[in-house]
């Protein structure tokens, strides 16, 4: 594209003609947050068929005004209509309804969830299939798209964030919205896959989508766009045709005055070796030998997953690793004695790795220097104050108060703030991944600046960036990946962003099989079979072990007491189980969707002190009393949670606990002393034995096989499931995840009740105190089945079975004569080990898969298929 220039000093460029017709029309949006104005009367106007770019520096409102429209944001004022459709409530499915899906930067692709299972997601429901065709489905929709190849039953934890990037855009082409916003849904993509999603864009807009792309890179802006919007302090400052301003005015109106836009200059002086790696090799790359020198920026690129950032945490020592890696000459052997020899690593996800957002600006800016600022381990606020003025001042950080959250700043401060932390630690040596992702153009070259005055002061610095643009112009040198191999070293005086992506695409057409290791051919040895299943299916496992452990504990009572294996024995254990098992799958429905509810025992007790008023004398409707006064206190309870969590936005914990205290302060109001006996015919209903099972216990068991089928085989079920462990993203899909927590505390709180019925049944008197015991144990059940704190995991069946565990576990020292003390022994030592084989499991499930092919690449294979197969339409040549 030939460049277009404007000259800055003279007449502005002019405004741009709004099409006839709109797809997408905002008018005069505002948002405040606190005393921050995000948005001040913004309006705007998509016309079909185009792709409108909007930008803006970071804090301009831009990602604001993509909330309001997607939904995921209410407006304070204005109004959004989407294909002429006013939007009343402001929700992510009333937006999706009225045809706009929206491309987050940081996604919504769950990684825990299958291909298949996210494409159902994030397919508004009109388009979705009977949840049993899912897999077929997807299969067919994906090979329809051109991603055959990627398998509908893959995770989607195996996919790379730049995959996951792309297949996030295409998950939302595929269902044709009438309007496409994409917030910064392009910066994990390198080169290859900015074509694509560029061609995406052209693709849409051609089919009648109005496509706003929201970008800090504005290379894409000019590729690509039909009309620019600009934003500035949360005001709207006018739309432009491309052909009206260059890259430098374009600058300019987003800054509010002149901006130098040139990279520093490179000093030249480099000095003696720092790091050196010989023959250093990891999962994804290498053998790899490189030398970092002071004064000297090595930029690090390729395609991408072909090793640059496992490069890169190799160089910092991180991960398993083998060859030699030495700093000034001394032997690097871990990543914490990496560190305290000077290296800094420093993550591309600056929320989750870089930075304490539950912390202040002030404390992450001193945080890493706490030793250099102290006096005998004592930090003054005055040594504090002057550290952090002059790091603010050093490095440019533009902020309201230190005493501020970091939320409160601009992805390009907070980058600052991140860069800043690390460099005033004083290393020898910076390792930067995607220094400058996702960050406005002013921020980006105030970053450059910061890394290149790093370098002049004697750091040695690698940077891994998917912008090859930013590479040629920031580094000394240019290292190109292909396969986990260095293939090309360039110059940085001589490199360009030609030579570069030239230099990566000439070498390799895809990640090599060495580094992907894909799974191999014909039939694999039984053991690998036996532990891929298990893979694929942990609750099994688990319930497997589970019952492996029942076995075992069985069997070893037996051989220390002969009658404990009796029809009777079996059955007082799973008497003693049947309250903890009910009360399990209650606990179970909120820490499935990523709750907690502590008053459950609370509920118990105010059941039975109830049932001791109103179930004293025999009648036919007992049981039936039973059951409608214990969904009766649990709909009360569990309204009052909801409301409590949901619409007061208590948290769960400190709500629940004060719901317990005041359900306590109940029950012992109505019975201040065990008192009123319960009928005794529905005690002997409530403990009927069928062969070694209890009637309820029995029954429960059958509710949660059946239960169990639901969450897995049906579309509600995964949209509880993605509720536990993503509710931020399962509300941009469109889940309605605050109605789905709140009817799930509501049915907890009813099986608490349900629970108290069958307590009721075997205790036979108004005890206020009884649901006490379960307090630990109700927590602990769930667990031990494979529940997680966090959400999302687990089954019903895992509950009842953990509840047997610990109910075996309480008898056992009864039976072998101990003390009662350890019976809260072995239910705390059961609890620590599932969390702990749990959070084992979670971490291994978190680490980095290697994958087999880019998405972009077979995308565009077929893409290529589509315009010969259109193209002999056109012509009237037919294939066959």
């Amino acid at each position: 594209m030939a460049e277009r220039t404007v000259p800055l000093g003279g007449t502005r460029p002019g405004p741009a003609t709004v099409p006839a017709g709109s797809a997408l029309r905002v008018s005069d949006l505002a948002k405040r947050y606190g005393p921050v104005t995000a948005l001040e009367s913004v309006s705007l106007e998509l016309a079909p068929g185009e792709v409108h770019a909007l930008v803006g520096e970071n804090g301009s409102g831009k990602s604001t005004l993509v909330g309001i429209v997607s939904g995921v944001v209410a407006p304070d004022a204005g109004s959004v209509e989407i294909s002429g459709t006013a939007c009343r409530r402001h929700t992510p499915w009333e937006s999706q309804r009225h045809g706009a899906l929206t491309v987050f930067q940081d996604g919504s692709v769950i990684p825990e969830l299958t291909v298949a299972q996210n494409l159902f997601l994030g397919t508004p429901p009109a388009g979705r299939p009977p949840y049993r065709r899912v897999t077929g489905w997807a299969g067919e929709r994906l090979a329809a798209f051109g991603l055959g190849h990627l398998a509908p039953e893959r995770p989607a934890s195996g996919l790379s964030a730049a995959d996951r990037q792309l297949f996030d855009i295409c998950r939302a082409l595929m269902a044709r919205p009438a309007v496409l916003l994409l917030d910064e849904a392009t910066s994990a993509l390198d080169a290859a896959g900015v074509d694509v999603a560029l061609d995406l864009m052209r693709d849409a807009a051609a089919d009648g989508c109005a496509v706003l792309l929201v970008t800090h890179r504005l290379s894409e802006v000019f590729r690509v766009a039909d009309r620019i919007s600009v934003l500035r302090d949360g005001r709207f400052r006018g739309t432009y045709e491309p052909a009206a301003v260059d890259q430098a005015a374009l600058v300019e109106l987003m800054a509010g005055r002149s901006v130098d836009i040139e990279f520093p200059a490179r000093s030249g002086q480099v000095g003696g070796v720092v790091l050196d790696a010989t023959g250093l090799s990891g999962p994804g790359y290498g053998p790899i030998d490189l030398r970092l020198r002071r004064g000297e920026i090595v930029g690090i690129a390729g395609a991408a997953g072909n090793g640059q950032l496992q490069l890169l945490e190799g160089l910092a020592a991180l991960g398993a690793t083998a060859g030699g890696l030495a700093v000034d000459g001394s032997p690097v052997p871990t990543g914490r004695a990496a560190w305290s020899a000077g290296v800094a690593y420093l993550s591309s996800d600056r929320r989750a790795a870089s930075l304490h957002q539950n912390l202040p600006i002030r404390e992450n800016l001193v945080l890493g220097v706490l030793g250099r600022i102290s006096r005998a381990g004592i930090v003054t606020r005055r040594r504090e104050d002057r550290q952090v003025r002059e790091s603010v001042e050093r490095f440019g950080v533009r902020l309201g108060s230190p005493e501020d959250p970091m939320s409160s700043l601009s992805g390009g401060n907070q980058q600052k703030v991140a860069i800043a932390k690390v460099l005033e630690t004083r290393p020898r040596v910076l390792l930067v991944d995607e220094p400058t992702q996702g960050v406005d153009v002013r921020s980006r070259l105030d970053i450059y600046r910061m890394l290149r005055r790093g370098a002049d002061d004697g750091l040695a610095v690698a940077v891994v960036s998917s912008d090859a643009a930013e590479l040629a112009g920031l580094c000394d040198r240019v290292l190109v990946l292909s396969r986990g191999r260095v293939v090309a070293e360039l110059d940085g005086e001589h490199a360009s962003e030609t030579r570069i992506v030239h230099a990566f695409t000439a070498h390799t057409a895809g990640p090599d099989r060495s580094v992907t290791a894909p799974e191999p051919a014909g039939p694999a040895p039984r053991g690998t079979t036996v532990r891929a299943a298990l893979r694929r299916h942990p609750d099994a496992a688990r319930l497997g072990l589970l019952a492996t452990v029942l076995l075992v504990l069985g069997a070893w009572a037996q051989s220390q007491e002969s009658t404990f294996l009796t029809t009777a024995g079996i059955y007082n254990v799973l008497l003693l189980a049947a309250p903890l098992a009910a009360v399990a799958t209650a606990q179970f429905v909120v820490m499935y969707i990523g709750g907690i509810d502590i008053s459950v025992v609370g509920t118990m007790s105010v059941t039975v002190c109830v049932l001791s008023f109103v179930a004293q004398s025999t009648s036919a409707g007992g049981p039936l009393l039973a059951l409608a006064t214990g969904i009766g206190v649990g709909v009360l309870v569990g309204i009052g949670n909801s409301v409590l969590i949901e619409r007061l936005r208590v948290p769960p914990v400190i709500a629940t606990i004060a719901t317990l205290g005041l359900l306590q302060g109940v029950a012992l109001t109505l019975r201040p002393t065990p008192d009123g006996v319960i009928d005794a015919g529905l005690t002997d209903v409530l403990t009927m034995p069928l062969w070694v099972f209890p009637l309820p216990l029995l029954a429960l068991c059958l509710s949660v096989l059946v239960a169990d089928r639901l969450l897995r085989s049906t579309g509600t079920g995964l949209r509880l499931r993605t509720v536990g462990l993503d509710a931020r993203f399962a509300y941009r899909l469109g889940v309605r995840a605050p109605r789905l927590r709140r009817l799930g505390y509501v049915l907890c709180a009813v099986l608490a009740g349900l629970a108290g019925v069958v307590l009721a049944g075997q205790v036979g008197v108004g005890d206020p105190t009884v649901g006490d015991s379960y307090v630990l144990l109700a927590i602990a059940a769930p667990i031990i089945g494979g529940a997680s704190l966090l959400g999302g995991r687990g089954t019903f069946l895992g509950c009842v079975l953990g509840s047997v565990l610990l109910a075996l576990g309480l008898t056992l020292p009864t039976t072998l004569g101990l003390g009662e003390g350890w019976n809260v022994i072995l239910t705390g030592g059961l609890t620590l080990f599932a969390l702990a084989v749990h959070g084992r499991r979670s971490r291994a499930r978190s680490g980095r898969r290697p994958r087999r092919r880019p998405l972009w690449r077979a995308w565009r294979q077929r893409r290529g298929r589509w315009r010969r197969r259109r193209d002999q339409v056109g012509t009237g040549v037919s294939g066959d």
